[in-house]
């Protein structure tokens, strides 16, 4: 691959984006014509019925976009770790959104790319030790799950992913890895191509077939450039910070309450600022100028100032649980339990 600045990259992210488009409208179609519909109730924050499964077209333009560019013959993390996992976690997403299945069996194929990608890192030498290990593959579980927890507004999820897919760009650009630059492009473009769907009066919600894969891509993606050493630690732990706050801090509270964790729920502090009278859109744009103003900062202090990084990510994380803890007593709304 050339650089980003190349005209054929720019191409490929430009098609990117309308590719994601045109398959997610594709996806919303299907949606309405197979009765794949989302109500209103107790336990969601949206008002209105909803074709859900539209993250179908964002997953899939990612695949081709990004496959199509990948050399012939290259034996490339990407597509021997990272991409399998992405088409079998959409393909169980996908099927859930047609027909509720277990949480059993849902985790177990998480667990399985899981290991499949653990079983990747180790190859390359990346990962040593039963703790790194257990480290790795409780982060990735988590970190596919979180993105599925957190979208549960419109525009949330995906204005979350054109953030942190274009900083991960900027960080692999920045490392000289232009490969994973242009997939990290490619990821950022096809969430903003599935955000007309989304943003705003949501026509289409993602699903667990575009949810459960960016999150696992994401997770994937921060590994790879720990492990490669194309950023540090806690630059990668800096990209995702946010939603890792409200998401984290939300199942310990509700484990520490004594609740069923793992039941539908209102509690993340996006869903109790909607409920107290936010629309989607404030609470999407207040996230994200959070990122702007904080997490980007952050991001650009840890990495041109590496012995500053450390410092940075804790008084960043301290300062994000602070503000956590202090909006949920604040927004006290009626949330079930579940």
């Amino acid at each position: 691959m050339a650089g980003l600045a190349s005209l054929g990259s720019l191409s490929a992210v430009a098609g990117a984006a309308i590719l994601s488009f045109l398959l997610t409208g594709l996806a919303t179609w299907y949606a309405g014509r197979r009765g794949l519909l989302d109500h209103p109730g107790e336990r969601h924050s949206h008002t209105e019925i909803t074709p859900r499964g539209g993250g179908a077209g964002l997953v899939l333009a990612m695949l081709i976009v990004s496959l199509s560019l990948v050399e012939t013959g290259t034996d490339d993390f990407w597509v021997r770790c990272i991409a399998p996992g992405i088409l079998v976690l959409a393909a169980t997403g996908w099927w859930d959104d047609h027909a509720s299945l277990s949480a059993r069996f849902r985790f177990s194929v998480q667990l399985v790319v899981t290991c499949w990608l653990l079983w990747c890192a180790l190859g390359v030498g990346w990962l040593q030790g039963i703790v790194s290990l257990t480290f790795c593959g409780l982060f990735v579980i988590w970190m596919t799950n979180m993105y599925n927890f957190m979208d549960g507004s419109n525009g949330m999820a995906g204005l979350q992913g054109v953030f942190a897919a274009s900083v991960l760009a900027g960080l692999f650009q920045h490392s000289g890895d232009v490969p994973y630059a242009m997939y990290s492009m490619i990821l950022a473009a096809c969430c903003l191509g599935f955000l007309p769907w989304n943003l705003g009066r949501a026509k289409v919600f993602m699903g667990d077939v575009g949810s459960l894969a960016l999150g696992f891509v994401f997770a994937a993606l921060l590994l790879y450039g720990y492990g490669s050493g194309a950023f540090s630690l806690p630059v990668a732990g800096l990209v995702m910070l946010l939603f890792l706050t409200d998401s984290t801090m939300t199942l310990l509270f509700r484990v520490i309450r004594g609740e069923r964790w793992y039941n539908a729920h209102r509690q993340h502090l996006y869903q109790r600022l909607i409920a107290s009278g936010w629309a989607h859109g404030q609470v999407a744009v207040l996230y994200q100028a959070i990122n702007i103003t904080l997490v980007l900062p952050g991001i650009l202090l840890a990495v041109y100032l590496p012995d500053l990084a450390w410092p940075v990510a804790l008084a960043l994380t301290l300062f994000f649980l602070l503000g956590w803890y202090l909006l949920i007593r604040r927004y006290k709304v009626s949330t079930l339990a579940g």
